[in-house]
């Protein structure tokens, strides 16, 4: 079992995009949703065209290649971020502009096969880490730009929560596609 408790409760969180992103892990071992995120975004890429994964869904809303890319640029930045907290406490957070990233680093001309590959290789290397820590780490912390500190513990809580924001995404996309 994880050190970091399963959330009862986002009442404590006043960031609206933050209180929704938790709200996916309260009751959960974080740990465990992590872990398993990889293996579940494989099973929802199977089967689908390259068209499929390509094709955004609406305006302004990103194709299943570039979540699937997000994502694994995500686990680069909070595994740096958290990192950064955990060997200098109380360092400033850089943020970033997702659009931006989706836009300029061409997410959906990716190979989503290696986006995933790369994703899940990191994310096996950052569980190995999370899972080490003591509680005076977890309470190590960053400054983050826009919202202020946020403690290890918490940055792990959020990059689980993302995941099962994107699965979800993930999901309907995948269903709208096949029809299922």
């Amino acid at each position: 079992m994880s050190k970091i408790k399963p959330l009862k409760s986002v009442d404590f969180v006043t960031n609206e995009y933050t209180k929704r992103i938790l709200t996916n892990v309260i009751g959960k071992d974080v740990i465990q949703v992590l872990s398993e995120t990889p293996n579940k975004l494989k099973k929802l890429l199977k089967g689908l065209s390259k068209e499929q994964l390509t094709k955004r869904p609406g305006k302004n809303k990103w194709s299943i290649t570039e979540i699937v890319s997000h994502l694994g640029d995500t686990e680069m930045i909070m595994g740096f971020r958290i990192r950064f907290a955990l060997s200098e406490s109380g360092s400033p957070l850089q943020p970033i502009e997702q659009d931006d990233w989706v836009k300029n680093h061409r997410y959906n001309s990716r190979d989503v096969r290696i986006a995933l590959d790369a994703l899940t290789a990191m994310r096996k290397f950052h569980v190995s880490i999370f899972s080490s820590l003591k509680k005076n780490e977890l309470k190590r912390f960053g400054i983050h730009q826009q919202r202020g500190k946020e403690t290890v513990e918490f940055m792990i809580r959020l990059l689980a929560g993302h995941d099962v924001n994107h699965l979800t995404q993930i999901e309907e996309w995948r269903k709208k596609w096949l029809g299922k």
